[in-house]
């Protein structure tokens, strides 16, 4: 850890959105070479604080010193200039979808008037390429980025941050949607930029990453600074200064002896991609499976061919022992089928909505009496659900783009628990929620799921075997095995998640 000046420091730092304090007299101070970690509930007031460091906000209280002299930002572009470079948490504000990957690498370059850049279209592709390789990326540069991953997506979106040369870097939840390959390569070269002098601001809910790669740890709570960490971190100490006490997770497990009889969900020789492997799996009543593997792994393709999102090649669906092959998503909701997508940002969010209308969106017909919406009921169930979740708002009636990206996703987890389902598939549903948010999450799930049936898809074991019965991995498009939460062995499951030979013909769990 360095021991000269700050580079940066952050004084007394408030800010207000309405009769709402998000923040009240923040301090923190940034060093050259070294990774501050930054961590807190949902609606702490994290990104808040990010967002004024980078330029977004410029109305608040307190003062920023850069270098020793105070600097107040008038743009993103102002901090960008200046060598803050952010990449914030939700992942395609960082990325503009309708344009190339060369134009999204080469957009600080391409948005300067006048910019050689945009001029010398070689130059500007030899110079994407150089950015692409900081990351070790190997993209078609004219792919068009909507066309793309998630964590393609983000691994452009630091690559172009990078590019800068930045004295600052600000992450924001950055292996939210990376797989553990992709999360170790950004490490490395974290630590690259740590010992040229970069100063990196390191948010995330996962406290092991922390753990490995951070020097020190700031606790916000509430708005306010709440600790600092040094090494070395105890994670019970960093959870408790976040959220206080966590009671201590009891998963209680149905017995594993069930007949077919019992069985809600049966996947038979369903093939999901031309030239992968027949699938075929059971599941429960009242279970509750975590569905994991690496990125690409085919977790989300399954879950979209249940959602009625695109048909499968071949095999069967039953489900209660019934035909189940929904022609749209339309119909999958129809069936009470539901799906809560990974990509939140352009799949799920209604960003002029309220909570309430996000909540209750895909069930307006519950609330419809002869044309007549009771919105007072659709209130009331919204209000219940804010509740049971935890999640940290200004009421039912508050915009969603008010509240912090963690309780937007609980708002969208929350809608399609909202009415009665006989499968929920819930696809990344923890991606920047904090630990006691998906304590809620999961407590919320098991103490309602009754005799139906969900499915959890995530890449990170810790969450799975947080609120799974029993966990399945799958690889390469095929499931490769599968353990009962009471016999979870790790090293088997990562043994799973990462080898590399071909995957199964055909596995029955």
């Amino acid at each position: 850890m360095s021991d000269t000046a700050p580079l940066i420091e952050v004084q007394d730092i408030g800010k207000s959105f309405g009769a709402t304090r998000a923040l009240d007299g923040v301090s923190v101070d940034f060093r050259a070479g070294e990774i501050l970690a930054m961590v807190g509930a949902n609606g702490a007031g994290k990104s808040t604080l990010i967002k004024i460091i980078c330029g977004y906000h410029t109305d608040y209280e307190g003062r920023i010193l850069f270098g020793g002299d105070e600097k107040r930002f008038a743009t993103p572009e102002d901090a960008y200039e200046q060598g803050i470079a952010t990449v914030h948490q939700i992942i395609n504000q960082g990325v503009v979808q309708s344009m190339s990957v060369c134009e999204n690498l080469m957009l600080a370059q391409l948005l300067q008037p006048g910019g050689r850049a945009f001029y010398d279209r070689e130059a500007l592709r030899k110079r994407a390429k150089e950015v692409a390789a900081l990351m070790d990326l190997d993209f078609n540069l004219d792919t068009i980025v909507e066309e793309l991953s998630q964590s393609d997506r983000q691994m452009i979106a630091i690559a172009r941050a990078l590019s800068g040369n930045p004295k600052l870097l600000i992450l924001d939840e950055p292996t939210s949607s990376l797989s553990d390959k992709e999360a170790d390569r950004l490490f490395e070269m974290l630590e690259r930029l740590k010992s040229l002098g970069v100063s990196i601001l390191y948010v995330s809910h996962r406290l092991h990453e922390i753990g490995r790669i951070a020097d020190r740890v700031v606790v916000i709570r509430d708005g306010k600074k709440a600790k600092t960490l040094e090494r070395p971190f105890e994670v019970k100490e960093m959870v408790t200064a976040m959220v206080g006490e966590i009671p201590k997770h009891q998963h209680i497990v149905r017995s594993s002896s069930k007949d077919a009889s019992d069985v809600k969900l049966e996947l038979r020789n369903l093939v999901v991609d031309p030239g992968k492997p027949p699938i075929n799996m059971r599941i429960h009543r009242g279970e509750i499976v975590g569905l994991t593997g690496l990125i690409g792994a085919g977790k989300s393709e399954l879950a979209q061919v249940l959602f009625g999102m695109r048909s499968p090649v071949s095999g069967d669906v039953l489900v209660d022992n019934e035909p189940y092959q929904p022609a749209s998503i339309a119909d999958a909701v129809h069936n009470r089928v539901y799906y809560v997508p990974e990509d939140r940002s352009n799949n799920a969010v209604v960003p002029i909505f309220t909570v309430r209308q996000n909540m209750t969106l895909p069930f307006l017909g519950v609330f419809d009496w002869f044309g007549v919406m009771k919105v007072r009921n659709e209130q009331a169930r919204a209000r219940t659900m804010i509740e049971s979740m935890g999640i940290k708002c200004d009421g039912e009636e508050a915009t969603i783009h008010s509240l912090s990206g963690g309780n937007q996703q609980k708002v969208i987890v929350a809608r399609w628990l909202l009415e009665q389902f006989d499968l929920v598939m819930l696809d990344e549903p923890f991606q920047g929620v904090d630990i006691r948010s998906r304590h809620d999450i999961g407590r919320y799930l098991r103490e309602n799921i009754g005799d139906r049936a969900a499915i959890i898809i995530a890449t990170d074991l810790d969450e799975v075997i947080e609120v799974a019965d029993r966990i399945v991995v799958m690889n390469g498009g095929a499931i490769v095995g599968e353990q009962l939460y009471e016999e979870v062995d790790r090293d088997q499951l990562l043994h799973w998640v990462s080898q590399q030979k071909g995957p199964l013909e055909e596995t029955t769990v």
